[in-house]
C-alpha cells in the first residue's frame, strides 16, 4: 500500500508511555494553579494594566504549550487511523511549535526588562508614552521567531523525525546551524536580558542627588526587595526552562535526557503563576488576598453551630420523665 495514502492508528510506545504519566500529572497540576491564577485576575481587576502587557504574553505561552500537550495527548489515544499527510502535518507542528513557544517566552522576557529598564531610568510609563512601538515589538517577537522555523525548514535546514510511539523532534542538519539557532534564540536574548536586569538594579542602587536620609532608605528597600524578586524569578526560570532549549538543537526529545528536560520544563509552567508574582507587587497581592478570603471560610466553617438531630425515642423519653 501507498504510503502517502495508506492511514495508520497513532499511539504511544511502552517506553513513551512511562515517561508521559509524570508529565502528566505534572501538566494537570500546571491546569489548576493557571486556572486559579486565572480566576484571581478576574476577581481582583486591579492587576489589569497596559504595564502587564508582557507578564500576560508570558502566562499565554504557558498555556498554549499546556493546551499543545494535551491536543498531542489526545491525538495518540484516539484510536482512529489518520492518513499519510495529515500524520506529517501533526508531527511538523508538533516539533515547530514547541521549539517556538519556548523560543517566544526567551523574547517576552527580554522585552519585559527593557520596559522596565526604561521605566526606571525615565520614570514615566513606557507603556504609554511608546505604546505603537511596543506593539510593533510585540508583533515582531510572535512573527519572526515562527518565520525563523519555517525558513529553516523551506530551506532543508531542518530534519523531522517521526520515532514510532514518540515525539516529533525538528534537528538542524549541521553544527554550524545548531550553534546559530542556540545563539539567536537563547544566548542573545537570555545574555540582554540579564544585562538590562543588571543595569536597572544599578540605577536604583546610585544615590547621586538624593540628600534625604528617608527617601535614601526608601530606594535602598525598593533596591534589596526588587533583588529577590527578581533573583527568585530568574533562578526558577533559567534552571528549569533552560534545558529544554539549550539541549534542543544536539539531542532528541525522546532520550532520557530529552525527557528529563521537559519534565523540568512543564514543571516550570507549573510554577510560573507563582514565580510572576515576584516580578510585581499586585500579582502578590492578589495571592495574599485570596489566601485570606479562603482562611475566612474556614474559619467560618468551623466556626458555625452542628445542628443537634434528636430522635423521636429520644423526645419522647424526654416527655414521659417530665
Amino acid at each position: 500500500m501507498n504510503n502517502e495514502t495508506s492511514c495508520k492508528i497513532i499511539h504511544w510506545s511502552r517506553q513513551t508511555i512511562g515517561t508521559i504519566r509524570p508529565i502528566l500529572c505534572i501538566c494537570l497540576l500546571a491546569t489548576v494553579n493557571h486556572l486559579i491564577f486565572q480566576i484571581q485576575l478576574k476577581v481582583f481587576p486591579t492587576v489589569h494594566k497596559r504595564s502587564m502587557l508582557w507578564v500576560y504574553a508570558y502566562i499565554i505561552t504557558d498555556l498554549l504549550l499546556l493546551l499543545r500537550f494535551f491536543l498531542l495527548y489526545i491525538y495518540r489515544w484516539w484510536p482512529r487511523c489518520i492518513p499519510h499527510v495529515v500524520r506529517t502535518f501533526i508531527c511538523y507542528g508538533e516539533a515547530v511549535f514547541d521549539n517556538y513557544l519556548n523560543q517566544l517566552q526567551c523574547y517576552i522576557l527580554l522585552a519585559l526588562n527593557i520596559c522596565r529598564y526604561l521605566q526606571i531610568v525615565h520614570g514615566h510609563n513606557v507603556y504609554v508614552s511608546n505604546h505603537l512601538i511596543i506593539m510593533i515589538a510585540y508583533c515582531l517577537i510572535y512573527f519572526l521567531p515562527f518565520i525563523s522555523h519555517i525558513v529553516m525548514i523551506a530551506f532543508g535546514w531542518t530534519l523531522l523525525q517521526n520515532p514510532p510511539g514518540g515525539f516529533c523532534n525538528l534537528l538542524p542538519i549541521s553544527l554550524i546551524i545548531r550553534i546559530a539557532f542556540l545563539v539567536f534564540s537563547y544566548f542573545i536574548p537570555v545574555c540582554l536580558t540579564l544585562v538590562f536586569l543588571l543595569l536597572s538594579l544599578h540605577h536604583i542602587q546610585r544615590t547621586d542627588g538624593i540628600r534625604a536620609q528617608e527617601i535614601l532608605d526608601a530606594r535602598q528597600k525598593y533596591y534589596r526587595r526588587l533583588v529577590l524578586q527578581s533573583a527568585i524569578f530568574y533562578t526558577i526560570w533559567l534552571v528549569l526552562w533552560s534545558p529544554n532549549l539549550l539541549l534542543f538543537p544536539f539531542y532528541c526529545k525522546n532520550g532520557r535526557i530529552g525527557n528529563l528536560a521537559k519534565i523540568l520544563s512543564y514543571i516550570n509552567i507549573t510554577l510560573d503563576p507563582i514565580a510572576i508574582s515576584a516580578l510585581d507587587r499586585r500579582f502578590l497581592q492578589t495571592w495574599q488576598l485570596t489566601g485570606d478570603q479562603c482562611r475566612r471560610w474556614l474559619r467560618r466553617r468551623q466556626s458555625s453551630p452542628v445542628p443537634v438531630i434528636l430522635s423521636t425515642h429520644t423526645i419522647e423519653h424526654s416527655l414521659t420523665v417530665n
